[in-house]
């Protein structure tokens, strides 16, 4: 891996891009003081280094009715060969679940999940979840608002 040099103007476009992906690169430029020329030169260099990674829109998902966000832990048993990995190859189906981390201590993923509401995360994790062989148990932790997101502070 190639550590990029990047200096306090890499920062602050890194910032402002965080914050507005659609800015345009005479405003971006404007913000980090910066010609539209060297702007643009610099995101490129952040884009092909793999810096900057893609470009989304933040989808407010309560709009679309998937009130409920919750991040489950799940432990899957140490005696089923492969059983981690087919966990996550299950999860990587299911729409309800928006992250699969592996991590170290005591489980062995951290899902993010968004539902509609505590029905269907009911479902989620005892239909589906402990419906496999390979999960032991599971531990979960309920949004109650949000503070910061992506870095910036959110304001509900």
């Amino acid at each position: 891996m190639v550590s990029l040099e990047m200096d306090r103007l890499d920062h602050k476009i890194i910032l402002a891009l965080r914050e507005d992906g659609r800015i345009s690169n005479v405003q971006l430029a404007e913000q980090v003081n910066l010609s539209p020329s060297q702007c643009l030169r610099r995101v490129r260099r952040l884009e092909e280094s793999g810096v900057i990674s893609g470009y989304r829109a933040d989808i407010n998902y309560e709009k679309l009715g998937f009130g409920l966000v919750a991040w489950v832990l799940v432990t899957v048993s140490k005696e089923i060969a492969g059983a981690r990995d087919s966990v996550m190859r299950y999860l990587q189906s299911d729409d309800s679940v928006q992250s699969v981390y592996g991590v170290t201590g005591d489980v062995d993923l951290m899902l993010e999940v968004r539902t509609r509401d505590m029905a269907a995360f009911t479902e989620l994790v005892i239909k589906r979840l402990y419906a496999r062989n390979e999960v032991v148990s599971t531990k979960s932790y309920i949004r109650l608002d949000t503070a910061k997101r992506h870095g910036v502070p959110v304001l509900e």
